[in-house]
């Protein structure tokens, strides 16, 4: 993209994960932070080469992330029950992967460096910015799975 000097935009899907601290997800909840702050660094590097990036921070949307989910000391039945319990809220929550794609869509349009896309990631990004504190007491909560 740059060497073709015609600018571009790159997506890179984070999570709402990336803004809150998780006693239950801390593997992901890192990576995802990782994705985020990495997009931050290349938007820094390529806005020189009108190269856009956005980092897509969406929250519990009804994929099937949750059928593949592993369970860190769970044995295999404890694990297919936490898989069928995540499914459930998941699709409880039903949150379209849909309204994801639309976010896309307009982030690279509008050029946005951080999509947090539902209710709950908008939540999580402005407590990060304004009240880390009260992130970092949920964290210490016993997940509800």
């Amino acid at each position: 993209m740059a060497e073709r000097g015609q600018g571009g935009h790159i997506v890179n899907l984070a999570s709402a994960a990336a803004f809150q601290p998780s006693r239950a997800l801390p593997a992901y909840s890192a990576t995802k932070a990782a994705v985020l702050m990495l997009s931050e660094c290349l938007r820094a590097e390529l806005a020189e080469k009108s190269i856009g990036v956005s980092a897509i921070c969406p929250g519990i949307v009804n994929t099937g992330i949750t059928a593949t989910a592993r369970f860190a000391g769970a044995d295999a039945a404890e694990e297919r029950r936490l898989r069928n319990r995540a499914g459930r809220l998941y699709g409880l929550r039903n949150y379209p992967p849909e309204k994801v794609a639309d976010a896309i869509l307009k982030a690279v349009v509008r050029n946005r460096a951080v999509v947090p896309v539902t209710p709950e990631a908008r939540v999580a990004r402005l407590l990060s910015r304004v009240s880390p504190k009260v992130l970092r007491g949920i964290a210490r909560l016993k997940p509800p799975l």
